[in-house]
């Protein structure tokens, strides 16, 4: 008999590592075959951690039993963090063992600044963390990536508790927009958005560490030592609500989602999109947050940073 090593709690049922992985490629496949068409190019945004590791080894086995026929890809972006270097190298050694094309790029490259030097700039009590200041750089920095190499789909690592955090912080903010936009595999009214997908949104956080350790892959299992603010707070709470209500996550991220999908067919929340006018990229207002964020840490770094101009953008869509 297998050794157990996942309950889940939601049935008390005990799981042995293959049983557990089965379980995760089957919902994972399942996503897959509504997510990804044939013709697609796939690039995962690989950081080396746990949850973008094994989304791009479950990308792998689907593309390998072809059930879709598509390229599939990997990019990750260095923010110039010790942690990141870790995971650089898990990722290399991961993107190898697959034969996946692996594109490293370096956020100084792109931004003109790291997240290294932004630590150091910002005053205390400064109103953004670094953590900010790095999701909004990197995802820049990924779309403008994956555009370029000509991917029609970026996945990510995010799991199940991930994704029910950002609608739940979202609600909070009463940004219906913001919750509406970050749909599977939403497409922009810009050509110059490449759409995300999230193959690991129906599979919990620790079935992924779990899985993952079955599995062998190369990852960085830890959580980023920059991660602060509202996601740690709504974290924690929904984990305590977890331990009182078994199988309350997945009820929640489905209450959300169908709600999320009756907005959407509506049609109430409509996105009007311009050109940035500083990198050309599509914003709501006359300069995207990833240049406004720029701006500011110019200010702080004394110094002129990149500005990269995307030189086709149109100044509407």
């Amino acid at each position: 008999m297998r050794e157990a090593i996942h309950t889940v709690h939601r049935t008390n049922e005990n799981l042995c590592g293959e049983c557990l992985v089965q379980d995760i490629r089957r919902r994972v496949f399942s996503m897959l075959d509504r997510l990804v068409e044939d013709g697609d190019r796939v690039a995962v945004a690989l950081s080396g951690g746990k949850d973008s590791s094994l989304a791009l080894y479950l990308l792998s086995e689907y593309q390998s039993v072809e059930r879709r026929k598509f390229d599939l890809m990997a990019i990750t972006v260095d923010e110039g963090t010790a942690y990141r270097r870790s995971g650089i190298e898990a990722a290399r050694e991961l993107t190898r063992r697959l034969g996946v094309r692996h594109v490293v790029v370096g956020m100084r490259d792109i931004h003109g600044i790291d997240v290294a030097e932004i630590r150091s700039i910002l005053p205390r009590r400064w109103r953004r963390s670094a953590c900010t200041y790095c999701g909004v750089l990197r995802r820049w920095a990924i779309n403008k990536v994956a555009r370029e190499e000509g991917a029609t789909k970026v996945a990510t690592g995010h799991n199940l508790d991930d994704v029910l955090q950002t609608h739940l912080m979202n609600l909070a903010r009463g940004d219906v927009p913001a919750m509406v936009r970050s749909g599977q595999g939403v497409r922009s009214p810009s050509p110059l958005m490449v759409p995300r997908i999230r193959p690991l949104a129906g599979v919990r956080e620790r079935e992924v560490a779990a899985a993952a350790l079955h599995l062998g892959l190369p990852a960085h299992f830890g959580k980023c030592p920059l991660t602060t603010g509202m996601r740690v707070g709504f974290r924690r709470s929904i984990d305590e609500l977890e331990l009182a209500i078994p199988g309350i996550k997945e009820d929640l991220l489905s209450g959300l989602w169908a709600v999320i999908g009756e907005v959407r067919a509506s049609g109430a929340i409509g996105v009007e999109l311009r050109s940035c006018k500083l990198c050309g990229e599509p914003t709501t207002g006359e300069i995207c947050k990833t240049c406004q964020m720029k701006l500011e840490l110019q200010g702080l770094a004394h110094r002129p940073l990149l500005f990269p101009r995307q030189p086709q953008a149109n100044s509407n869509y």
